[in-house]
């Protein structure tokens, strides 16, 4: 069908009910929402007038019920009152027993009239005024007395008026409670008659409108909408030549004027499909396409190789800055990168955080000093929204060794190569070799160990003394060791993240706790330090599981001093700063280990307030020979010392640094030097030695001062 005929449908002539009602223009969310408002309103309105109604009916039926009451008490008393006359002419008969059963009979009815009279005085209806019926209707019993004792005289006389003026007042009464009867039904009938009137009338609006409605959507709506799924069904099916058409309904017409846009965008799609759009980058799909025609072109004497680049850290400037700084800090990154690279060089964004470079060096540098100079121009601060931002990246790269390499071949290997990059401490460069694979099969077996390793009695624990430079208590460091049955022992710097990795290391952390807890419990006097992971102080519960350990083995809290590094990050992670400042209250002792190692220990240091600072052995071992290394190592400490904190010397392995860390202020000593992490059955016979030793040089103190 032709653009124009499709377009035609369109203009059906109908009725519309935007047509009808000019308010609603044409858009069916408007009329709807009208006449949905229509209908609320019909019913709010009718559930006003029944409730009006139904009090006006309820009142009206409670005055008829009343004005009906003092109808027939009026009617009753006109009878007493006609009766009473008529017994009072009636002869009297002879004798004392005739005249007493005639002043009975007279007494009798008296009694009736007063009663009805005092019924109509209190149903409130005002039928009795007191000021023209209270002199009427009482001391009836001396009317009653008139007629019996003195039947001829004046007496009888007065009487015989009363008697007329009650049934005066009786017939009218009678003749007001029938007028007043009748207008309380007439008015009750005519509430009634309304109530219908009004029920009717919004039920016709209602009905009308829903017929309104009815139509509209089953002659006008519905049409337009299976149209639309028509135009879409075939664009789904991948018809970019469907015309779309032109709709009166504002709905469907934003929709076709979006579907019109994309239609004609997607018949560009394919130059967006090699492109990252956030950065302007080839994407993976093009880097995979374009890099082996730039491979079979290059001139072979120039060194090739691919790269793969990691932003270090990323989730951390995602939770510090958004998403949407970061993405523009990527695409910050990417053109630096592309401008340090040159022209000659396919840059290509393939992941969020992840970039891949294609290049040829033509100046016969090596690969590693290209990659080398690309992370030192990285680390120069970017300048995103009035912040200067540092980041670092990890870059894994492979030579090329032929023109007909396999490109997802090599991408394996250079990320190889970028996760021993990573896993040695980032902000590096590594050439991929075979090694690599052996060592990353070697990960996923000690992954796969782990949980064997800790119920197999494989793990063990040793304990490295930690030498006060004053008189304070003895301290010893435990330490975490696995002799795996085919690779021998391994190292924790090498199977504690692969615990982290394989989700064991709630389990191996909980073993830990629980086996040099156990030990401690039979060396009094000594502490001991322990290494958590940040993953422990994750978990829920973790600081009662200490607390319980602590009393299992009955060891007081203030004995333990707890490690942690900075890759725990605190200042971004609130619940880790809770779970610390919880062990803190609870007695534990809270060190910060390898400081001067990352960049974030000072913030660390600002965020909570550590209680021993354990400085890394790379700011320790070149002390005693580079002036500024011990120019770091002394600002170091007097930081630590400044903050309130011990600092314990790592890595003290000759005579030399024990002299060097002692000037500077060091207030504990560890290193191989000193002593090499030992056996648990060891360090009960290391403390009794030095406790000898130490008597001795007492004893030999007094003796000399004697």
């Amino acid at each position: 069908m032709e653009r124009g005929a499709v377009a035609r449908i369109g203009h059906k002539p109908g009725l519309r009910i935007g047509e009808l009602i000019p308010t609603t223009s044409r858009s069916f969310e408007k009329r709807l929402v009208i006449a949905v408002s229509i209908i609320v309103l019909a019913i709010l309105g009718l559930q006003f007038v029944s409730h009006d109604r139904a009090n006006a009916l309820a009142h009206e039926g409670e005055d008829l019920r009343r004005t009906v009451s003092m109808a027939t008490q009026s009617d009753r008393l006109l009878k007493l009152v006609i009766r009473f006359k008529l017994d009072s002419r009636a002869a009297i008969p002879p004798g004392p027993d005739g005249m007493a059963r005639y002043a009975g009979a007279l007494t009798d009815t008296a009694m009736d009239i007063e009663e009805v009279v005092n019924a109509l005085r209190l149903d409130g209806l005002g039928a009795i005024d007191p000021a023209r019926h209270d002199q009427v209707f009482q001391d009836l019993d001396r009317v009653v007395e008139g007629f019996v004792s003195q039947r001829n005289t004046s007496s009888s006389n007065s009487s015989a008026r009363r008697l007329d003026e009650m049934l005066n007042a009786a017939t009218a009464l009678s003749d007001e409670s029938q007028a007043r009867r009748d207008q309380a039904i007439a008015r009750l009938e005519g509430s009634a008659q309304r109530w219908n009137r009004q029920v009717a009338i919004f039920a016709l609006v209602l009905l009308a409108l829903a017929l309104a409605i009815h139509f509209d959507i089953s002659r006008n709506i519905l049409p337009a909408l299976r149209r639309m799924h028509g135009s879409l069904k075939r664009l789904a099916e991948g018809d970019l030549d469907v015309p779309i058409e032109r709709f009166k309904l504002v709905e469907l017409r934003d929709l076709a004027r979006s579907l019109e846009t994309f239609r004609r965008n997607a018949l560009a799609v394919q130059d967006l499909a090699f492109a990252d759009p956030s950065t302007d980058l080839p994407n993976r799909r093009a880097f995979v396409q374009i890099a082996p025609r730039l491979l079979m072109n290059r001139d072979h004497d120039a060194p090739a190789f691919i790269a793969l680049i990691d932003i270090d850290r990323f989730k951390y400037i995602n939770d510090d800055f958004g998403h949407e700084s970061s993405d523009r800090l990527v695409r910050l990154l990417g053109e630096r990168m592309r401008e340090a690279l040159g022209e000659d060089a396919l840059l290509a964004r393939i992941g969020g955080d992840e970039f891949a470079i294609y290049c040829a060096t033509q100046d016969q540098a090596p690969p590693g000093i290209v990659c080398d100079a690309l992370t030192r121009a990285v680390r120069q601060p970017f300048e995103l929204d009035g912040t200067a931002i540092s980041i670092t990246v990890s870059i894994g790269f492979a030579e090329i060794e032929s023109a007909d390499g396999d490109i997802e071949h090599i991408l394996h290997r250079a990320d190889l190569a970028l996760y021993a990059s990573k896993r040695n401490g980032r902000n590096r460069a590594t050439r991929f070799n075979a090694d690599l694979s052996q060592e990353r099969d070697l990960d996923r077996a000690l992954e796969r160990d782990l949980a064997e390793a800790l119920g197999g009695g494989q793990l063990r624990m040793v304990y490295q003394p930690i030498y006060p430079t004053t008189n304070a208590a003895q301290e010893i460091e435990a330490l975490v060791r696995w002799r795996h049955p085919r690779l021998g022992e391994i190292s924790p710097g090498r199977f504690i993240p692969a615990a982290e990795r394989s989700g064991v290391m709630p389990e191996l952390g909980a073993w830990i706790v629980d086996r040099a807890l156990s030990d401690l419990s039979r060396w009094a006097g000594l502490a001991m330090s322990v290494n958590l992971s940040p993953i422990q102080l994750q978990q829920e519960g973790f600081v009662s599981f200490l607390l319980e350990a602590c009393q299992k083995y009955r060891i007081s809290p203030r004995r333990v001093i707890l490690e942690v590094t900075e890759t725990i990050s605190i200042e971004r992670n609130a619940r880790a700063l809770l779970t610390l400042e919880l062990l803190r209250n609870a007695g534990f002792r809270i060190a910060l280990d390898d400081f001067g190692t990352g960049y974030s220990s000072l913030c660390m240091m600002k965020n909570f307030k550590f209680d021993r600072l354990k400085l890394d052995r790379s700011l320790v071992i070149d002390i005693g020979e580079d002036e500024t290394s011990r120019a770091v190592f002394d600002a170091a400490v007097q930081m630590a010392r400044q903050i309130g904190a011990e600092v314990v010397a790592e890595g003290v392995s000759e005579e030399a640094l024990v002299e060097t860390a002692l000037v500077a202020g060091c207030t504990h000593l560890q290193g191989f030097h000193l002593s090499q992490p030992v056996e648990a059955q060891t360090i009960q016979e290391i403390y009794d030695a030095a406790l000898r030793k130490a008597e001795r040089a007492t004893a030999m103190a007094v003796a000399q001062v004697s």
